[in-house]
């Protein structure tokens, strides 16, 4: 008898037929499912899904998103280890874990006098994250140019207040505070079956940071080597269970000796990428799904998304971006409110994938969008 898999989060994914037809080839009956809120940020809605608050009964869920997490954590109705759920909304817990499994890790200060030490004798920067939140809430970056903010910024950290930690019934634990790691940052999604690991895909990052919030403005899509991948797996044996089902997304830093760091882990896909996705040559996650090897062809650039962001909290006064060639996604138009720290993929003024070289910092400076085009806007 085929496997009942609810596939909790249907909007995090495209193409919903392939994946279905994937898992069917692989022995597994699944359906599609969303939460009811997700209905009022879609222009269209879709009726290949059901609008659910809650897995359906007997059913095995695979989270795709952070609300269906918290469900999976609530209702144990997944097959997914404790390990990697508790992982996936504590960092301190998930560095602990992968260090004790002889995984190399951020370093995580558990004074501000150590922070500040670590900061003024290596030059170097910390960042200050909330330990148990996603998606860049309050996270910031620390060096010696702003080594005095340090307690103001973890404090801002700890009390974090939104509506997407209400709805997504996710616990804020505090703040931590720990070593930045310089270094190529990339960002990967495997799939696990029972033994069986597959990689979804591997994107390079260019991350800039604005007003000390690091957000990342460029993301292709790069060959994995065996290397990275083997390394990716000794990640996931230290997280999951033999049996476990699910994706798994990693950030992590290459650095500068060549070694592979973990920076945030979750037992879901990745976000903010379905345009880039969309142009690539066949369904990532139906591929993966049935054990189909990743591969990039990079003869003529790499498939890359460039994510046009701003620099200043305001209005949009001038909408006309002057975004390069490539294919166009306008999310913000004239008159529309933006934020001066793009923390998540609704703060993107505009998107353009197309194939490229390997991006540099320089490219990404090109994308921030600032006083030439946002007016000041204060509430009254």
């Amino acid at each position: 008898m085929a496997d009942k898999i609810v596939l909790a989060g249907a909007t995090s994914v495209i193409g919903h037929n392939e994946i279905l037809k994937a898992f069917s080839d692989i022995g597994m009956d699944a359906t599609f499912i969303e939460a009811p809120f997700v209905k009022k940020y879609l222009k269209n809605s879709s009726g290949e899904f059901t609008y659910t608050e809650s897995i359906p009964s007997g059913a095995i869920a695979i989270p795709l998103s952070e609300y269906w997490i918290s469900q999976c954590i609530k209702t144990r109705q997944c097959a997914i280890s404790e390990k990697a759920l508790k992982a996936s909304r504590s960092k301190k817990y998930l560095y602990e874990l992968l260090a004790k499994n002889g995984n190399k890790v951020p370093e995580i200060f558990d004074s501000l006098e150590k922070a500040r030490s670590f900061i003024s004798e290596t030059k170097g920067k910390v960042i200050v994250k909330p330990e148990g939140l996603f998606s860049g809430y309050a996270v910031k970056t620390v060096g010696e140019e702003n080594l005095n903010s340090l307690e103001e910024l973890v404090l801002k950290a700890r009390d974090v207040h939104n509506n997407a930690i209400k709805l997504f019934e996710i616990e804020s634990k505090g703040a931590l505070v720990t070593e930045l790691i310089p270094g190529n940052e990339y960002s990967a999604d495997l799939f696990l079956c029972r033994g069986r690991l597959s990689l979804v895909r591997l994107s390079k990052k260019v991350v800039v940071e604005i007003h000390g919030t690091p957000c990342t403005v460029i993301c292709q899509m790069v060959p994995c080597s065996a290397d990275f991948l083997e390394q990716m797996s000794k990640w996931c044996r230290a997280l999951f269970d033999d049996g476990d089902i699910s994706f798994a997304q990693f950030d992590f830093i290459e650095g500068c000796d060549g070694g592979l760091v973990p920076i945030d882990f979750a037992c879901r896909v990745g976000g903010g990428m379905g345009e880039l996705f969309g142009e690539c040559e066949s369904n990532v996650y139906a591929d993966a799904v049935v054990g189909k090897q990743y591969q990039v062809r990079a003869s003529n650039g790499y498939l890359t998304q460039f994510n046009y962001v701003p620099t200043k909290s305001g209005v949009i006064e001038k909408d006309d971006y002057n975004l390069q060639e490539g294919k166009h996604f306008i999310y913000k138009h004239k008159g529309d409110f933006v934020p001066e720290s793009p923390s998540s993929v609704a703060s993107r003024i505009a998107v353009v994938v197309k194939k490229a070289p390997l991006a540099t910092i320089e490219d990404a400076r090109e994308l921030l969008i600032g006083d030439e085009r946002i007016k000041f806007w204060k509430k009254k």
